[in-house]
Order: structure tokens, then sequence, then C-alpha cells
């Protein structure tokens, strides 16, 4: 438990720090597709690591799984050492936690943060459960569920260099038609459930619309908190994880009162607007007022 601990306190000081060093590489045109390449890492890894660890695990035993990521995040260690430029500065000033607490009001920042944390409630209140959804409603063999899952995350990882086009274009009203979309991805996994061959085709794509939506936010927040980002970049993998908490609790509450997986994705239906009517009432916020980011995140001129 000690050890589940600390890795967690890295993964998550990690993925505070790595979208404002992504970030800081490219233009600022470019910042959603940084992002985007972030969470394609994330992806990946899902799509080769899951299978891959097993296989390890199989053949030499479950320890040797263990061994083989400290191993790569060895590697992955020193290979930041040597490609990380030195030096790299996002050109915000430091040292005030106060501004950076500050930030936080920030209406675009706070509601981000919001919309993250909602949309993954309905994410994996469907997702935690999806293999014994697979298997009880839709009836598929066990063994066709690792593939499915594969297909998920490939899906995914298109949808999520999809979304980091989308949010170097139009971000705000990507970020909307992205959640609308995702609407309609849970509705058709909900319809599809019993039918094995619709589900086939539903999963990527739900899992392709799932993610398209991690590099709007992210992006958003990082370009309303440039001046002072720590503390806001921080706090994003913590609304995803926020999120993904809460998700698994509703999906199980819901199954212990008798609903049934079937009930599962219509969460996801309702969080998935109730964060698109969130943006769009941020985005009408930010027209109202004529707000613009901080001059110091060069932020692009489409928002």
């Amino acid at each position: 438990m000690v050890g589940r601990v600390l890795v967690a306190i890295v993964h998550g000081t990690f993925f505070g720090v790595a979208p404002i060093a992504a970030t800081t590489l490219v233009p600022p045109e470019k910042r959603g597709g940084a992002v985007a390449l972030i969470l394609a890492g994330l992806t990946v890894a899902n799509v080769l690591g899951v299978p891959g660890g097993t296989a390890i695990g199989n053949a030499f035993g479950w320890r040797a799984t263990f061994w083989a990521v400290a191993i790569v995040g060895l590697v992955a260690t020193f290979g930041t050492a040597l490609l990380l430029p030195r030096g790299i500065s996002n050109g915000a000033p430091g040292g005030s936690i106060l501004r950076e607490i500050r930030v936080l009001g920030r209406q675009q920042v706070a509601t981000s943060l919001l919309i993250v944390a909602v949309v993954m409630i309905g994410q994996y209140a469907l997702f935690t459960f999806i293999a014994p959804l697979l298997l009880e409603v839709t009836l598929i063999d066990p063994s066709v569920v690792p593939w499915l899952l594969l297909l998920y995350g490939v899906g995914a990882t298109v949808g999520v260099l999809i979304g980091g086009r989308l949010a170097d274009w139009r971000l705000m009203p990507s970020l909307i038609a992205i959640l609308l979309l995702q609407v309609l991805a849970f509705a058709a996994v909900a319809l599809s459930a019993p039918y094995a061959m619709l589900m086939l085709i539903v999963v990527p794509i739900w899992g392709g619309i799932n993610f398209a939506f991690g590099a709007p936010p992210q992006s958003r927040v990082l370009m309303w908190a440039a001046d002072a980002p720590n503390l806001a970049s921080t706090l994003i993998p913590s609304a995803f994880n926020v999120g993904i908490a809460i998700g698994a609790v509703a999906g199980s509450a819901m199954l212990e009162s008798g609903a049934g997986y079937p009930a599962l994705p219509w969460i996801g239906c309702a969080t998935s607007l109730c964060g698109a009517l969130l943006a769009a009432a941020s985005f009408a916020l930010d027209r109202r007022s004529g707000a613009t980011p901080p001059r110091s995140a060069g932020a692009p001129a489409s928002l």
C-alpha cells in the first residue's frame, strides 16, 4: 500500500509538470497537439502494456512484470534527462503561491477543471464495468474481451490525436462538439449492448470520442493559467482522478440498486451533457466579457 501511494505521488507530479514542459517546447498554435501527444503516450502504454505485462507475468512470474516496469521507467528517466532541453521556461514569473492560487479563480480555469471531473464520472461509471457488461449483457466469449478492449485502445489513441488537432483549431467549439458526440456515443453503447456485432463497431468509436475529450480542457487550463501554471497544471490530473473515483462509486451504486449494467451508459449521457452545457456557458461568458488569455501565454487567437 505504501508503494502504491508513492507511485501515485510520482504519477501525479509527472502529469502536472509534463504538460507545462510540452507546451513550452512548441509554438502556441500547437499546444493542443503537444498535450494530445502526452495523452497518446498513456493510451499506447495501455494498449501495449496490459497484454505485454500479462505475457511477461505468465512467462516469468508476476514479479517480472514489476521489474520490467521499473526498467522501462529507468530508461524513460534517462531519456528525458538527455533529450529535454535544459533551462526551458514557460515565461511565467515564479515563486508566488498566492499568484498560483489566484489563477484558480478564473472562471475558465475553474470551469475546465470542473468539466473534466464531471465528464470522467460518466466515463468511468461505465468503463470500470465494461468487461462484465460485455460478458453478461453482450454475451461475448471471454477470450474476445481483451481484443475488444484492444480495439477500444486503438480508437482512444486515434481519438486523442484528433482531439489535440481540434484543440489547436477551434478549442471551445471543438470541446462542446466532442461532449455532445459523447452523449450520442454513450447512448449508442446502451442501445447496442445486447448485440455483439454492433458492439464491435461502437466500442472503438466510443473510445475515440472519449479520449478526444482529453486535450481541449487541458489546453484551456494551461492557456488561461499561463502566467502562473504550476498549481493549475497539477490540478488537471487531480480532476481526472477525482472524476474516475466518483465514477467507479457511482457505477457500483447503480448496480447495487438493481439497475443492471445496461443502465451505466446513461450516466455517461447525463454527465457529458452537463459538461457540454458548462462548456457552452463558460464560452458564452468569454464572448460576452471579451476576456482574453494572459499575454504571456502566447495563446492562439482562435478560442
